[in-house]
């Protein structure tokens, strides 16, 4: 079956007259929502903005256009740390070409560099460091996990016991609060109903603590479940769109009021690709020289990215791939959640080639005109694409979307009139693919129930906090004001909270609770690692951590010694207390799986009672079924928060609409099983599931119950 391929129209951006009171660099120009944005965030009848400009149309200017040229101390927040370090250069080039008066100090905080500013000034506790740097620190660059630990007390003083003494709940959110007036969340759309439920959780302690700035966030697709909650909680908030308001254009434009801010791209469907993990990777490997280096030499100078969904193909195709370029003098390089610090920041600079996974995808300013990608949802696809044509230049833009034949079929040959279609070879605006792609694409579930159900718990500890003698005295109607907020938001009275929490609690599960009280979940099955497949990374760079069932699929390691570990570790100048602990084991990665290894998870005892149960328990005793006998010792010892369901995993994800990188893996009385019946989910995907089935019958009883 011979490829589909289409063709992209450039597109403009409309720009308008610059507002007064703000001085541009010279030959810049404001686009309609970068001008929009900064009126509404300068309305005081308005509260929440969101931008939903397309990729590549500056809306991290709109997001600094108010720091650069007043005085608006701003704490942005980024998904990805690849993202966070992309935008310092972006704010540092900002503040190099707008000159603002006030001088404003620039920091980048991520959890690493909070422990390591904590150790260098000798600093009693990360409370101290974080008072420091918002001291000195007019723009503070970070990522929503710390603006939620701040903002649910995690950075108070505790003794032994854990139980707080000495400082007021507000010690450190008032004091953020009260520095910065304008708090950014970019790309939040990567983000699921867990996240969405604490950042409103944040967001009404602040407003009924006081907080009087402004909430921006940056998405192409913002969250209805979001703006529900700030609908019926009383904030006033607007939507910034440009494509509702005509602002954008597909055709050859006058430069005096418009701004091209993509290129014209063909892109390319390969019409081949099964639906399964492996598809994508032989793609590249029968192309690489047929296609993708071809194009490289077809057209010199280029500059191209991979991305791809799975860790493991990076750097199975990274030694196929670089040895062909390298014939050639061009530069392949790597950038994932395993590559080491000073490569990640390298490989953006100096490839020719860059092949990654996420850390990649979301919001990074590439300089590429060509690219490869997979996707797994309309969403990802999307965000993906958007990495290409945003910087003229290239005599040529190309892309291949390496999606499933199924896809496909659904985009150039169901015609239904209600989705919009495809034809192949023909010309399409950005617009009109996009929705067909959102149409096309199978549904996702977005997890509605869990803000009632578990985000309702971060609600109830907050809530508690403000009823305390302390805190009443400070914000007498807090309290109140929060728990009606909460009801009318999420319809869950906090105080019914109360009874489940401390059952919770009095039966030692706090695992649990804090499950539901963290921000991206916990990292139950991380391993250390001690990365020997590069020989060229920095000794430091090779201690890393990953997910247990990443490392059993795809990898080829070893287990180590802990004290060996350690000694290693400390000897590069890492702290193995402080930064693996919580570790489940320690291995050394010796290389990558050419096939995927199969196993499942596998408990001795009874699995048919613990999935009856129907709720998310603490379950010890769990092994796996490959991999040495220290890795399933360790897993047995250890308390997992999870949930059983009686059904396979594939029927989960089919009927339920789970995401690709949902935690649910194969479980097994047998270790022997070919075909595991029962489901296993691990940490904050436990919780998620639960609220899907919880009111699932066994399946040994009447199907399902609606």
């Amino acid at each position: 079956m011979s490829d589909y391929s289409i063709t992209l129209k450039p597109v403009y951006s409309r720009t308008v007259p610059i507002p007064i009171g703000i001085n541009l660099p010279d030959e810049w120009s404001l686009s309609w929502h970068q001008s929009e944005t900064f009126n509404a965030l300068s309305d005081p009848q308005i509260d929440v903005v969101f931008n939903t400009a397309m990729t590549g149309d500056g809306k991290s200017l709109a997001a600094y256009l108010q720091s650069m040229t007043g005085k608006t101390y701003t704490l942005a927040m980024y998904p990805t740390n690849e993202l966070a370090r992309d935008q310092e250069r972006q704010v540092q080039d900002y503040k190099g070409k707008f000159q603002p008066k006030y001088d404003p100090q620039i920091f980048r905080l991520t959890g690493a560099t909070l422990e390591d500013f904590v150790e260098t000034n000798q600093l009693s506790s990360k409370q101290q460091g974080i008072v420091n740097l918002t001291d000195n620190s007019e723009i503070l660059l970070t990522n929503p996990d710390i603006f939620h630990y701040i903002h649910q007390f995690r950075y108070l003083r505790s003794d032994s016991n854990n139980t707080r003494w000495g400082d007021n709940a507000d010690k450190v959110f008032r004091k953020v609060d009260d520095l910065y007036k304008l708090f950014v969340f970019d790309e939040f759309h990567v983000f699921s109903s867990p996240q969405i439920a604490s950042v409103f959780n944040a967001m009404l302690l602040m407003k009924h603590t006081g907080y009087k700035g402004k909430f921006l966030f940056l998405s192409a697709t913002p969250s209805e479940l979001l703006q529900g909650f700030l609908s019926r909680s009383g904030f006033k908030h607007r939507e910034i769109n440009p494509v509702t308001e005509g602002a954008y254009c597909f055709t050859q434009a006058d430069e005096k009021c418009w701004r091209q801010i993509s290129q014209p791209i063909a892109l390319v469907f390969p019409n081949d690709l099964q639906p399964n993990a492996r598809s994508g990777y032989d793609w590249i490997v029968e192309n690489a020289e047929s296609i993708i280096l071809k194009f490289f030499l077809d057209y010199p100078d280029s500059k191209g990215a991979i991305i791809l969904n799975s860790i493991a193909a990076v750097y199975k195709l990274l030694g196929k791939l670089q040895p062909l370029f390298k014939q050639h003098n061009l530069t392949v390089l790597p950038n994932t959640s395993l590559t080491g610090e000073s490569e990640r920041a390298r490989s953006i600079i100096d490839a020719d080639l860059l092949i990654g996974t996420s850390t990649i995808d979301v919001g990074v300013d590439f300089k590429i005109n060509f690219l490869v990608f997979e996707a797994s949802s309309a969403a990802n696809f999307i965000q993906r694409f958007g990495r290409l044509g945003r910087h003229q230049g290239f005599p040529i833009y190309r892309a291949y979307a390496l999606i499933p034949n199924f896809l496909i079929s659904r985009l150039f040959e169901d015609k239904n009139e209600k989705a919009a279609s495809l034809a192949d070879g023909d010309e399409y605006d950005r617009v009109f693919f996009n929705n067909a792609i959102r149409d096309s694409w199978l549904f996702v579930n977005q997890f509605e129930g869990y803000s009632k159900r578990w985000g309702s718990v971060q609600s109830f500890y907050v809530w508690n906090e403000l009823r305390k003698k302390q805190m009443q005295a400070a914000y007498p109607d807090a309290a109140k004001n929060f728990e009606t907020d909460i009801f009318n938001a999420l319809q869950v009275s906090v105080r019914s909270r109360y009874g489940e929490i401390n059952r919770c609690l009095e039966a030692k599960q706090h695992k649990i609770i804090d499950e539901a009280r963290s921000f991206r979940g916990s990292s139950q099955l991380d391993c250390a690692i001690y990365d020997t497949t590069n020989s060229n990374e920095p000794e430091r760079d090779r201690f890393k951590t990953y997910n247990l069932p990443g490392l059993l699929s795809n990898f080829i390691f070893e287990v180590m010694d802990n004290d060996e570990f350690r000694l290693k570790a400390e000897k590069a100048g890492i702290s193995f207390t402080r930064r693996y602990k919580d570790a489940l084991c320690c291995l050394q990665l010796r290389d990558y799986r050419e096939m995927r290894e199969n196993w499942h998870f596998y408990h001795a005892g009874n699995v048919s009672e613990l999935a009856r149960i129907g709720k998310v328990q603490i379950l010890r005793g769990l092994e796996v079924t490959t991999g040495e006998n220290a890795i399933s010792n360790a897993l047995c010892q250890r308390g997992i928060v999870c949930y059983i369901s009686d059904r396979r995993r594939d029927e989960l994800r089919a009927k339920l609409g789970l995401p690709m990188q949902f935690q649910a893996y194969g479980l097994s009385d047998r270790p022997d099983d070919r075909d595991p019946p029962y489901t296993i989910a691990f940490g904050q995907s436990a919780l998620l599931l639960e609220t899907l089935t919880w009111h699932w019958k066994p399946k040994e009883d009447e199907g399902w119950i609606c």
